[in-house]
Parts: C-alpha cells; sequence; structure tokens
C-alpha cells in the first residue's frame, strides 16, 4: 500500500516524500541525475552517469569535457601539429652548420662498439642510449647534416602530437588543437628539433609520458601503468634532468585520488612512481661520476636574467608566452579550473626554480635541459584561450578563431628567432666548415696541421667537415694516442714539441681562441718552441676560428 500511495503522489505532483536515490556502485553520487521511473511499486530514481552534467564544485585537474573522442579524431588531432611542427622543423635543416656537442654526437655515434664502450665508461655515459640509436641510424642514412638531424626532427614532431593530445584530455580538441601548433612555432622547439642531440627525444618522451599518464588515471590498468613508467624512463635517458616532469605529473595523480587514497589505483600509480625510480637512479649514480662535463654551468644574476630569453628562443618570444601565461593563469581562476592552473606553474616554473636552488649540487641550471617545460607553456597558453571562451559562452568553437589570432601573433614575433636559428653559424660557435674549407685548399701532402683552444671537439669538427676528401688532409702531428683509445672526446698531445714536429716545413695551425695572437690557447713550451721555430706566412679569419700557416724560419733538410 505505501508503494502504491508513493506512486500516486508523485503521479500527482506531489513532492512531500522525497524518493529514495539508488546509487550504482563505483559511481559517486554527485555524478547521478535524477531520473524517473515508474513501476508497479512506485517510482524510483536511477543513475545517469553519461549524460551527468559536471559537479557543482571545481573539476578535478584531470576531467576533460572532451575526454573520449572517437579514434579517427585523436589521429587527426595528433597529426595536425605533428605535420606543423616536422614542417617548421625541417626548413633549412642543413642550413645551419654543425656546432661543437652535435661533432661530439659524430664522433661518439661512429666508433667501433668497442669504443664507444670505452667512451661511455668516461664521459656521457648519460647519454649512452641517443648514442647507440645514432650509431644504427648513421650506419644506414650516412653522415649528412640533414640525416644526422633528421631523427631529432622526426621525434620532435610527435611530442607536438602528444602535446596536442594531453590538451585534449585536460581540457577539450579545441584547447589540444592550440597547445600543439602553440608548441610546434616556439623558436627554441624548432632550434632543437634541428639539432643532432638527445633533447628533442626527452621532450617527445616526457610529452609521451604526460599523455600515457592521463590515460592510465582515467582506465586505470596495469598495462597503461607499465607503458607510463616505461616512458618516464626513457624521457630519463635521452636526459637525465628530464625526469623533472614528474613534478606536475606527481600533482595531478594526487589531485586525481585525493579522495579515494585507499583506491587499489592509487597503489598502481606508486608502483609505476617505483618502476621509474628503478630506472632513474641507476642512470644518476652512473652520471654522478661524470659531473666534471658540466661543471662549466652558471646559476649567477647574469644567467638568470638570460634564462628566459633562451628558453623561448628570444626575448620578444619570451615577453609574449610570459604575459600570455599571466593571462592564462587568471583566466583558468576565473573560470573555476584552479587546480589545473597550479598544475601549470608547477610544470613550468618549479623545474628551473629547482636546478637554480640545487645548482652547487646538481649544475644543471641551463635552459636546453629544461625544453620540457615548454610543453607546460604550449598548454598554459591554450589553457588561457579555453578559461577566456568558458568565461564568455558556453560554446567551445570560439576557441579557434581567438587562437588563430594568438598564433599569428606569435608567429610574427618569433619570426626573427626562426629565421636567427638558421643563420649559417650560430653566434659564439666556431666555423669549422670554412675552417675545413681553407685548409683543405691549400695543404700539401707533406703539410702537419696542429690545434690550440679550449673547444672540445676540435679535432672532430675538422675532421667531419674534411671526411669527403680525407687525401688532402695534414697529418696531425701531435696527436699521439686518439681520442677513440683514450675514450675521450680529445686526443692525448706529445708531451715536448720539437721532436713531434720533426723535420716538417709548414703547419697549418688551427686555433678557436680569442684575438688574434697565434700562440695563445697553448702551453708554454709548446707556443715558445713554434715561435721560435715557426713564421706565421698567411692569416685567415672565420667566425670564432683562425687559421695560421706556419712555415719554418729554417728550412730543414
Amino acid at each position: 500500500m505505501a508503494d502504491q500511495s508513493t506512486s500516486r503522489r508523485h503521479a500527482a505532483g506531489r513532492d512531500d516524500e522525497p524518493p529514495t536515490l539508488v546509487v550504482k556502485r563505483g559511481v559517486r553520487a554527485e555524478d547521478h541525475t535524477q531520473i524517473m521511473r515508474y513501476t508497479p511499486t512506485g517510482t524510483t530514481l536511477l543513475p545517469r552517469v553519461k549524460d551527468a552534467p559536471p559537479p557543482p564544485e571545481e573539476p578535478t585537474a584531470t576531467h576533460a569535457p572532451g575526454l573520449r573522442i572517437p579514434g579517427w579524431k585523436q589521429l587527426l588531432l595528433f597529426l595536425v601539429p605533428a605535420v606543423v611542427s616536422f614542417a617548421v622543423g625541417w626548413q633549412g635543416v642543413g642550413q645551419r652548420k654543425l656546432w661543437n656537442d652535435e661533432y661530439a654526437t659524430y664522433h661518439a655515434a661512429t666508433l667501433s662498439w668497442d669504443d664507444l664502450v670505452k667512451l661511455l665508461d668516461n664521459v656521457d655515459r648519460v647519454l649512452g642510449l641517443y648514442y647507440v640509436l645514432m650509431h644504427g641510424w648513421i650506419s644506414f642514412a650516412g653522415d649528412s647534416i640533414e640525416m644526422l638531424r633528421l631523427p631529432s626532427v622526426v621525434v620532435m614532431a610527435f611530442g607536438a602530437g602528444f602535446v596536442a593530445l594531453i590538451g585534449q584530455r585536460l581540457l577539450d580538441s579545441n584547447a589540444g588543437l592550440v597547445a600543439g601548433l602553440v608548441f610546434a612555432v616556439i623558436p627554441t622547439v624548432t632550434r632543437y628539433s634541428q639539432e643532432a642531440r638527445s633533447y628533442a627525444f626527452a621532450v617527445a618522451f616526457a610529452a609521451l609520458a604526460t599523455w600515457l599518464l592521463l590515460v592510465a588515471l582515467e582506465r586505470p590498468v596495469w598495462g597503461f601503468w607499465l607503458l607510463y613508467a616505461v616512458a618516464v624512463g626513457l624521457t630519463a635517458a635521452f636526459h637525465l634532468i628530464s625526469v623533472l616532469i614528474l613534478f606536475p605529473h606527481i600533482l595531478l595523480t594526487w589531485f586525481r585520488y585525493q579522495r579515494s587514497e585507499r583506491d587499489v589505483r592509487l597503489w598502481k600509480s606508486l608502483g609505476a612512481l617505483a618502476l621509474i625510480a628503478a630506472f632513474a637512479m641507476p642512470m644518476a649514480y652512473a652520471g654522478s661520476g661524470q659531473s666534471d662535463a658540466i661543471g662549466w654551468i652558471k646559476a649567477d644574476q647574469r644567467a638568470v636574467m638570460q634564462f628566459p630569453g633562451d628558453l623561448f628562443g628570444s626575448n620578444p618570444a619570451a615577453i609574449a608566452l610570459l604575459v600570455l601565461g599571466l593571462l592564462a593563469v587568471l583566466a583558468l581562476l576565473l573560470a573555476k579550473r584552479g587546480k589545473l592552473a597550479v598544475v601549470f606553474l608547477v610544470w613550468t616554473l618549479l623545474p628551473p626554480v629547482f636546478t637554480f636552488v640545487t645548482h652547487p649540487l646538481l649544475n644543471a641550471f641551463l635552459f636546453r635541459y629544461l625544453l620540457f617545460t615548454l610543453i607546460g607553456w604550449a598548454l598554459l597558453v591554450a589553457a588561457g584561450i579555453y578559461g577566456i571562451v568558458r568565461l564568455m559562452t558556453s560554446r567551445s568553437w570560439p576557441q579557434l578563431p581567438i587562437a588563430a589570432l594568438v598564433i599569428a601573433a606569435m608567429v610574427l614575433v618569433t619570426l626573427p628567432a626562426q629565421h636567427a636559428l638558421r643563420e649559417s653559424v650560430l653566434p659564439g660557435e666556431s666555423d669549422f666548415a670554412a675552417a675545413a674549407q681553407t685548409v683543405g685548399a691549400g695543404s700539401k701532402a707533406e703539410d702537419g696541421i696542429a690545434y690550440a683552444g679550449n673547444v672540445r671537439a676540435l679535432r672532430r669538427a675538422m675532421e667531419y667537415e674534411m671526411r669527403s676528401d680525407t687525401t688532402a688532409w695534414p697529418a696531425d702531428i701531435f696527436e699521439v694516442r686518439t681520442a677513440a683509445e683514450r675514450g675521450d672526446f680529445g686526443a692525448e698531445e706529445c708531451a715536448e714539441t720539437a721532436p713531434c714536429v720533426g723535420k716538417r716545413n709548414r703547419i697549418w695551425l688551427v686555433n678557436t681562441s680569442k684575438g688574434d695572437d697565434p700562440w695563445v690557447g697553448m702551453k708554454a713550451e709548446r707556443s715558445d718552441t713554434l715561435r721560435r721555430m715557426f713564421t706565421v706566412s698567411e692569416h685567415w679569419n672565420h667566425q670564432e676560428i683562425h687559421i695560421y700557416l706556419l712555415v719554418r724560419r729554417t728550412p730543414a733538410k
């Protein structure tokens, strides 16, 4: 009788006795929509999770309005910024000459396997995976500038695609597309997609790891957590400092699980972090004994002032992105997405602050070590547009025209920086190609060559530039043990100058020291001996490098 009276009251529109809410196990009560079903026993409220409106409180950082979209849309969302990034990165990829670190990559990747193991045992152990990959790639594709840099162009394009997918899960599809495109046109992204070093790989795997984290948070099965752990491990393998991407990752996980600490999914995430530690700690320990290689990094006032311009590729680009980032934080706060704003602030600001504070210990306050923060900056700009549109209207389509204006303005602001990074030789770097051309054009079979200066891979650079015409290359008169034999990037030179010079009448002196004095940049015994035995016959100046033709004062018989 009670059930029949309840049915009659509801049929008459009376609500003096609220019906019972039937809550499905595993679904939060606030996700239910009250839907009346009239049955022979009365009226029951059933949950409708799919059509439930957003909860009245602030959404968690991992909630995304466009979380589930068809696979073909996700592929399209990935491909658009990836193609743009590849096109921008491939444009003029061989126009800029290699620089010191890229010559080091060429040297390491062209060693025999035994010599590569010996090198990694002494220096650059944390880059071992990249050198191994490049060893195989050069064997297959050759050693031209374009082929040396092609892997970086490709993986950075993948990174741009994953940035878009991250934005789609954190915000919506339009914001994801905007984030991917903003990332693709940042000058520093272009610069390091055009560089034969591991930085592009570290950024791409950081983006992949973040996307896998969001997938694992939504579908917390062990397989996704394992893939996430492997992706973070590879991020650290390509550059150890990039493991600081865990700062925003931990925050995303905390915001997702702070109300259900006993949920088994939390333990899965902790298991993934333990696996990551198992990957990263041995690499950190292995690289700790080789910290002398980065002892030159500074964290003084000048380094701090230069950091934003270096990170974004130019001072105008830095100002534009910093202003857009500040506006984005305000827009997210007004749109009641404060947790997401905190995630982006931790992502973009905490790693530089952390490396600055820990500089005496880590020596890691260097902009190219922190390129993964550019992912956060691109997402922050897209989130700002998302927040502004949310304040204006409930529709999402206005994001695209606003974003088109923002991206167009960014392209105009960063265009000078894009042109500058494609110059033949970067500012402050030596023009080894011009130097090698000078030596090759004037050298004779009996000539010798000597090196001075503080460039680590000076010999390797000159050898790369002369690799196609080794018959015209002068003998290295001071080298007694090659870099490969030493397991290093520098050769061992003879202790006494005169015996190594022998009866040679001409020596090509390649010097990367400042000024026009040919005798600087070498030990006193060598400079005194050469000055006494030789005179400078000819002198060529190229960017940050000098070539001197030394002719013996009294020809040897």
